[in-house]
This record gives structure tokens, sequence and C-alpha cells, in this order.
């Protein structure tokens, strides 16, 4: 079976490689300042300072562009996702902090890069593959959440504990990604700030597994 034509042609030159950088750099800008109906390639040859044919030189279209964007963006998700393995084995914390410490991760994560996680969110609706690739990160997310967790498994006093893992992880994912997709008074006018959100999950959440 035939490998899948991979997203970005590879530059071999360094000054290709440079100018290639700019172009996911300002792509990214401009998805999130003006989200997949404002995203040309033009707008981004601009912003990059390289030309619309040096661009279609390295991507075959701007979806496959797009796409590439959307796998850097999540590349930077999954290397900040180590926390959660240094949480879970620190020995210095209490399993209610431990816990909570986790939970505060998974959350400031998803916050901290909230803008490029909005646009790829809010259009997963109307496109299989930003549906299945997002569908394919958020359940590795969970597995390593729930992993980390887990390594101190005889803490946690729920009867079912891999059931209430999973519970609480959704608990946190969606929370969190309906702020970032609906803003922070959809639900409720009561103002609180994104502080107060995670500290509030993540004791929520250590009451629930201990």
């Amino acid at each position: 079976m035939a490998a899948p034509e991979p997203l970005i042609r590879p530059p071999l030159q360094r000054r290709s490689q440079e100018s290639l950088e700019r172009v996911l750099e300002a792509g990214l800008e401009v998805l999130q300042e003006q989200g997949f109906d404002g995203f040309t390639l033009q707008e981004v040859s601009q912003r990059a300072g390289v030309s619309i044919g040096s661009i279609y030189a390295r991507v075959a279209s701007r979806e496959a562009l797009i796409m590439a964007i959307y796998e850097r963006a999540m590349s930077w998700v999954d290397e900040e996702q180590d926390d959660f393995d240094r949480d879970a084995v620190r020995e210095d914390l209490s399993p209610r902090e431990r816990i909570e410490t986790i939970v505060a991760d998974l959350a400031n994560i998803m916050l901290e890069h909230a803008a490029i996680l909005r646009v790829f969110m809010r259009q997963a609706p109307l496109s299989d593959e930003i549906w299945q690739r997002g569908a394919e990160t958020s359940q590795e997310t969970a597995g390593r959440f729930m992993r980390a967790i887990l390594e101190r498994r005889e803490e946690i006093r729920h009867p079912e504990p891999d059931l209430a893992v999973d519970v609480a992880f959704r608990m946190v994912y969606c929370t969190i990604a309906r702020r970032i997709t609906h803003g922070p008074n959809f639900e409720s006018a009561r103002s609180i700030s994104e502080t107060a959100l995670v500290r509030e999950l993540a004791q929520a959440v250590a009451a629930y597994l201990l």
C-alpha cells in the first residue's frame, strides 16, 4: 500500500526552509484572525513575503496548507502534554493536589492555544477530515490524561476508576472547549475568569475521584 502524499513537499535548501517557515507562521496568523472563510493564499503570500507560485511548489492546495498548519499546532499541544507524565509521578503532592495539577495542565494547555483551537473546533462539523483528526487528537489526549491519573489507581475511591477518569476528562475537555468556542457567558451570565474556572474544575474532579 502506497504511503499517503505528505501535506508539504519538504524543501532541501535553507532558504526554502526559511520561506516555508514564514508561510506556516503567516498562515497560522491568518487563520486565527480571519478563520477559514478569510483564509486565502494571497493573504498568506503577502504576509510571508513569498510568492503564490512558491507556496504551490510546497503544497497542493489551500486545504493542504490549512491541514499542515493544523498538524503543526497540534504538535505543540502534544509536546506540552509531557506535563501529565511529570505530574503523574511527583512524590511531593498529595493525591488531591496531584489530580488538581493534572486537570489544570489539561485545561491550561487548551486555553493557551485557544485562538487556533477555536478555528478548528468551529470548522470540524463542516469538514470530515478535521472532525476525524480532531477526534484522534482528543482521544490521544484523553489516553495520556487517564494514564497520568491512573498511575496511582489505588488512591482513587470511585468504585470504577477507569470509567470515572474517562468521565473526568470529558468534564474538563468539554467545559474548556465550550469556553473556547462560545466565550465566557454563553451558558451563564456570571463572569468567571479562566483562572477561577480552571481552579474550580480541578477541585470538582478531585472531589469526584477521591
